[in-house]
């Protein structure tokens, strides 16, 4: 198949719905030849923060010096963003190759009267095949949605897994309690694996407990307080992170820690309690947004573990690489005067901190915001927790099928009395949002990510 062949068969995929289970996608690694057992993988789950984490850690373990691959969804600006190797976007003729190979897998199945994968666990297997086949240094796979039924965790043994914020979200899928979706998504601990959590709310966190203990596995608290001497300017933040607080793991001699000065390791016998100022790192974040400090430090404690395994980690390359990584739709700056930024905050946890980023980086300026939803968020809470009185909102309606119509988003809006007008499409809203934008202003289009693309386009004409 060429790209416009493999696109379209892509779409065809969409038919077969969204199916939680390991059945299928275990049968369609089968016939290619399970080579997700043969790669280096970081497993990532969590409800926000997977592609800020995963982009972190792409960028420092590339300027490591490893090959490394990545596949997260959804895509926000083009499809081939779900694929990347050393940071960049696969091409699309190697991506319509790797669907090739995965459609006569497909074939085969039905043939033999197995049901079709889903569109999910086809390009799962697409990311598996593309890293086995480029030989990665290490690879790290984005959980889709929940984590243990989800198709990403058919991986037997990581090299470490990563739970990111837990928050309600998807409850139509995975329960209606943060306990409910924190046992779902903790599924993806495995037996003997290193797990990184940051610090969760204590429903969420007893479930991730629960699950190391039940698979044997070390499980390592990545704390809000390992960052210290907080700065930031215009939101982008700045920490000393210190690696001796960063350990937390019960066994703590013979720990082999990232490395001061011109050191690559240090090696202690008795445990790390020695030499504890020296291990103090400035930290400066590219990416935007209070909540990346959080990202930050859980990104810092799986590289401590990935550092046994992967030696070319050092305090150099991490510094560099976390003060240049690039993420789509995270508190993006588009363009200035006036600053426009994109983010995809689509939930209460996400909303929450995004306001805490405006609060504590932009509270000086007046904001003048672009909102689309899908309508199974909960969009009243979220409209309670960012709005200010005064503050002016367009509304959009996302090109999705489960989006909120914008006119009933200007009505909830106006219901809590902030002043809102409700546009027929995303051209319109940016052009509105602009002409509406006063000299020191800031415009901030949010709400969802599935529109973030058509946002980009219509400020770029």
């Amino acid at each position: 198949m060429n790209y416009i062949e493999a696109m379209e068969f892509l779409e065809e995929t969409k038919k077969y719905g969204s199916q939680l289970g390991l059945t299928s996608i275990q049968n369609l690694m089968e016939e290619l030849g399970n080579v997700q057992d043969e790669i280096p993988l970081v497993h990532i789950g969590g409800t926000n923060g997977k592609g800020s984490v995963g982009a972190m850690l792409s960028q420092v373990l590339t300027e490591s010096g490893y090959k490394v691959g990545r596949f997260c969804t959804p895509d926000v600006f083009v499809y081939e963003d779900e694929f990347q190797m050393k940071g960049v976007n696969i091409e699309k003729d190697r991506l319509a190759q790797l669907f090739t190979k995965v459609k006569k897998a497909c074939d085969k199945l039905t043939s033999q009267g197995k049901p079709h994968p889903t569109r999910f666990e086809v390009e799962t297997a697409a990311a598996f095949l593309w890293f086995y086949e480029e030989k990665c240094d290490i690879a790290l796979l984005e959980v889709g949605m929940g984590g243990e039924t989800d198709a990403t965790n058919l991986i037997k043994h990581p090299l470490v897994s990563v739970l990111t914020s837990i928050s309600m979200d998807h409850i139509r899928f995975l329960g209606n309690s943060l306990g409910e979706l924190a046992t779902v998504k903790s599924g993806i601990i495995k037996p003997q694996v290193p797990v990184v959590t940051i610090e969760q709310k204590p429903d969420a966190f007893i479930q991730i407990e629960k699950k190391a203990k039940e698979m044997h596995a070390e499980l390592v608290v990545a704390k809000a307080d390992q960052a210290q001497q907080i700065t930031q300017k215009n939101g982008r933040y700045a920490f000393t992170w210190n690696a001796f607080d960063a350990v937390q793991n019960e066994k703590a001699n013979e720990k082999e820690i990232i490395g001061c000065s011109d050191e690559l390791l240090q090696k202690t016998e008795e445990g790390i309690a020695e030499n504890k100022t020296s291990q103090e790192m400035q930290i400066n974040l590219s990416l935007c947004g209070a909540f990346q400090v959080e990202n930050a430090v859980c990104v810092l404690n799986v590289l401590q573990i990935l550092q046994k395994n992967y030696p070319k980690i050092t305090r150099e390359s991490i510094q560099h690489g976390l003060a240049h990584t690039t993420w789509h739709g995270r508190m993006e700056q588009l363009g200035a005067e006036p600053d426009f930024y994109l983010d995809g905050a689509h939930n209460e946890d996400a909303v929450r901190k995004l306001r805490k980023t405006l609060n504590e980086g932009f509270s000086d300026r007046r904001i003048v915001y672009i909102m689309g939803v899908l309508a199974d968020k909960d969009y009243e809470k979220m409209i309670r927790m960012m709005f200010r009185p005064g503050d002016h909102v367009y509304t959009v309606t996302p090109q999705n099928p489960r989006a909120l119509d914008g006119k009933e988003l200007e009505k909830q809006l106006l219901a809590q009395k902030i002043a809102a007008r409700y546009c027929e499409n995303v051209q319109d809203a940016v052009l509105y949002a602009l002409r509406d934008a006063q000299k020191g202003d800031m415009i901030l289009a949010f709400g969802s990510l599935s529109y973030l693309r058509n946002v980009r386009e219509a400020y770029e004409l």
